[in-house]
C-alpha cells in the first residue's frame, strides 16, 4: 500500500473543503479552535492526499504512517482530514457531532472507543510529541528486528503537528533529548 500522489487543484480544493468543515463544526458545537485548523489545511492536503501511507479500508495495517496531533486543541483539523480521507469511524455525522457528548469527535482526540485513524491521545500539551518519539523508536527497533537486506517489513514513518506550547512542556523537551 502507497500513498497517491493527488493533482494540486484536488488537494487545494480538500484544504477549502476541510476549513469549511471545522468552520461549521466549531460554530455548531459554539466551542473549540479554528487557528490551527484554518492555518494548517494545506499541510493535511499535502500529509493526507500526499505524503502519508494509509489506508482508510485498512486502518490497521501494521506499517501505515502514524500521524499524531499533538496540538490537541486543533481537534478539527484530524477529524475533517480523517473524513476526507474515507475513515469509516468519521462520516459526516460525527463531524456534525463535534465535541457533544459521546461522539467520536470531543474537544480532544481520545481513545476510549479507538476510532480509527486517531493514533494516540495527546491530552496535556507535549504529550504528542512525547508519544511520537516512542513511536518513532518502536518502529527503528522493529526495522532492525525484522527488516533484512532482502525484505523489508516495516519502514513507516511518524508525523507529529505539534505547536509553540507542545514545545515549551518538559515532557516534550525529555523526549526530544532521548538518545
Amino acid at each position: 500500500m502507497t500513498s497517491k500522489t493527488l493533482p494540486k487543484d484536488i488537494l487545494s480544493k480538500a484544504a477549502t473543503i476541510a476549513r469549511e468543515l471545522a468552520m461549521d463544526a466549531v460554530h455548531a458545537s459554539q466551542s473549540g479552535h479554528l487557528g490551527l485548523p484554518l492555518g494548517c489545511a494545506e499541510m493535511g492536503a499535502v500529509l493526507y492526499g500526499h505524503a502519508l501511507s494509509h489506508d482508510p479500508s485498512h486502518p490497521e495495517w501494521l506499517n501505515r504512517d502514524r500521524f499524531v496531533l499533538s496540538a490537541g486543541h486543533g481537534s478539527m483539523f484530524l477529524y475533517s482530514w480523517l473524513h476526507l480521507s474515507g475513515y469509516a469511524d468519521f462520516p459526516i455525522e460525527e463531524i456534525k457531532r463535534f465535541r457533544q457528548l459521546h461522539s467520536k469527535t470531543p474537544g480532544h482526540p481520545e481513545l476510549p472507543d479507538h476510532p480509527d485513524g486517531v493514533e494516540t491521545t495527546t491530552g496535556p500539551l507535549g504529550q504528542g510529541v512525547a508519544n511520537s518519539v516512542g513511536m518513532a523508536v518502536a518502529a527503528k527497533m522493529a526495522e532492525a528486528r525484522f527488516n533484512t537486506k532482502d525484505h523489508t517489513i516495516f519502514d513507516h514513518h511518524i508525523v507529529c503537528l505539534a505547536g509553540d506550547g507542545c514545545m515549551q512542556e518538559g515532557v516534550a523537551l525529555g523526549a526530544g533529548e532521548s538518545r
